[in-house]
């Protein structure tokens, strides 16, 4: 299949039965209104899907979307793939086994004996008649489809420029809807039975049709109809993992691929197998943001060897290149499925990928405390993304931020926050502040080196070396400290962090790298300070002004930290 039909294709029907699926809920949340209020919902808010049109669209996108589901499991030459990629096409295979009884009941019930499946009868069915299966494969289906469609909508919005910005507010909203669902189900649940108490009656309208009738036997057709549907799906589930090892197999024994990596590695795959697939598989470590779909460029790679003998690009890889302006030897390592031996070298390193941190808090929480607050941000991040794709752009600034975070916590000092590109670090040490204040310069110089080396890294990336800008400033904070070991577990409160921002903003129009100020070099102890541009400047928020050295060469900053150093008392007083 052409993958540039089966992307829109998978989007148009995974977001129609996304869509279905929260007008669902919605209704199901009703039930807090009680089974009368849950009706009256799901004659509101599910009507177009009671009708033909409706109907036709729903099943026509269940079928073409499990349908993909198979074919993106067949396609797939190994199993070995990131955990989210795993869950999402593990719950989607899935959900028709779950799905199909129930969803035929809703749309055959009309036709075959003309009773609609209405909330209280399947509040009774599923609530009182057979709670112990039915209630809980209903409730397993709810969570399994909610998980399975918020994995495959955050992978498509994260493409979007608005994504990070309503991030949170799109998480609460995928937290809070299934939990007032169930909480419908629940109260109507309560209601049937309050209503079957009060009224015997009550459930002799919802009774099984006696042997024999003709409503007997429409549901013994619908029911005939749904497990012949289900067992074709098994079927094809199963024959789609058979045809799988069937056509692995025969590739390996008639026409295996070696693909040969740095450092002498040699994987041989069967043919048609992709790079990114070939890397995966064997436990080379290759970088795909996008899980391999296309949609950004972190997994290319150069061909050194076997150039003349590649597939020409598909249309999504085209794209891409076109984009970039790739040579004719770059490729994308998740599109390129080669027919001929060949070497590769990935050119975007996936040793950084993924990595966490912990910080310990050494100081007790509520101290006031002699600190030095550095505050990074990084040059031209809007025209960077403007101009990449979004992953691409997402990767550059990843790796900026690691290089940034690495650099701080190397010297003892702790990352306050992270802000899109602009990262608050602090150094603080209670017996010794001076040797904090020296230690938040150095992890400046460190940072500036590395961001260079970075900049050389992604060379291909790039169209000139990344640029940030650095502000340092000494005072007074009171720091707390939370009992975990997540960054951001220590916190200060004071003006200190403000004017270090301060101060990286000024390396703007003061045309420097780093700005410092006079009280940071003092504590630190700093000597030769007359080779740096001194400077009153007035601070944003503050009276007065306030002493600053400005760097505009690394190799500046460099002398002067290996000049030597002195342990005076804070200018600002004992701590």
């Amino acid at each position: 299949m052409k993958r540039r039909i089966e992307r829109p294709l998978r989007l148009f029907t995974g977001l129609t039965l996304f869509t279905f699926v929260i007008t669902h809920f919605l209704a199901h949340a009703a039930g807090l209104l009680l089974l009368p209020g849950m009706e009256v919902a799901r004659r509101t808010l599910l009507w177009v899907w009671d009708t033909p049109p409706g109907q036709a669209l729903l099943a026509g996108s269940f079928v073409t979307h499990a349908g993909l589901g198979l074919w993106a499991l067949y396609r797939r030459r190994h199993l070995r793939m990131p955990a989210g990629e795993a869950w999402q096409l593990g719950l989607g295979l899935c959900i028709p086994l779950l799905l199909i009884s129930h969803g035929m009941a809703g749309m055959l019930s009309d036709d075959l004996y003309n009773d609609p499946l209405t909330y209280p009868r399947a509040i009774v069915l599923y609530w009182i008649t057979a709670p112990e299966t039915l209630l809980w494969r209903q409730l397993l289906l709810l969570v399994i489809v909610w998980i399975h469609g918020c994995i495959g909508v955050r992978g498509w919005l994260m493409t979007k420029p608005w994504y990070r910005s309503r991030a949170a507010l799109l998480g609460a909203f995928a937290m809070l809807l299934p939990l007032l669902a169930l909480a419908g189900i629940v109260n109507a649940g309560w209601d049937a039975e309050r209503r079957a108490a009060a009224d015997p009656a009550y459930l002799e309208q919802f009774r099984a049709p006696a042997p024999g009738t003709p409503e007997a036997e429409n549901r013994a057709a619908l029911a005939a109809i749904s497990g012949g549907v289900f067992n074709t799906y098994v079927l094809l589930l199963v024959g789609t993992l058979g045809m799988r090892q069937y056509r692995n197999w025969r590739a390996r024994a008639t026409s295996p691929v070696r693909i040969a990596y740095p450092g002498g590695r040699t994987v041989t795959v069967p043919r048609g197998t992709s790079v990114l697939e070939a890397s995966r598989a064997n436990g080379v470590p290759h970088t795909a943001l996008c899980g391999g779909r296309g949609r950004c460029s972190t997994c290319r790679i150069r061909v050194t060897e076997g150039v003349d003998a590649l597939p020409p690009p598909n249309a999504t890889e085209r794209a891409v290149l076109e984009r970039m302006k790739a040579p004719r030897a770059v490729r994308l390592a998740c599109q390129l499925r080669p027919v001929a031996p060949l070497s590769v070298t990935p050119l975007i390193s996936a040793r950084d990928n993924g990595r966490t941190f912990a910080v310990t808090a050494p100081m007790d929480s509520g101290r006031e405390l002699a600190i030095t607050a550095l505050f990074v941000d990084l040059r031209g991040s809007t025209s960077l993304a403007a101009e990449r794709l979004p992953f691409d752009a997402l990767f550059i600034v990843t790796r900026y931020v690691q290089v940034v975070t690495d650099a701080i916590r190397k010297h003892g000092g702790y990352v306050i926050a992270i802000a899109g590109d602009g990262v608050m670090g602090m150094f603080a040490n209670e017996d010794d502040p001076a040797a904090a204040a020296a230690s938040a310069l150095r992890a400046t110089a460190d940072l500036w080196r590395d961001i260079e080396l970075l900049s050389r890294d992604l060379a291909e990336e790039l169209d000139q070396p990344l640029a940030f800008g650095a502000g340092v400033h000494s005072g007074l904070a009171v720091v707390g400290a939370v009992a975990c070991s997540e960054d951001g577990s220590l916190q200060f409160i004071g003006d200190t962090g403000n004017v270090a921002a301060r101060l990286e903003e000024m390396t703007k129009t003061l045309g420097a790298t780093v700005v410092f100020s006079d009280a940071a070099a003092e504590l630190a102890g700093l000597q030769g300070l007359e080779r740096l541009e001194r400077r009153d400047v007035a601070i944003r928020g503050r009276d007065g002004t306030l002493g600053v050295r400005t760097v505009r060469r690394q190799e500046d900053l460099r002398a002067l930290l290996e000049g030597g150093t002195t342990v005076p008392s804070p200018p600002w007083g004992d701590a």
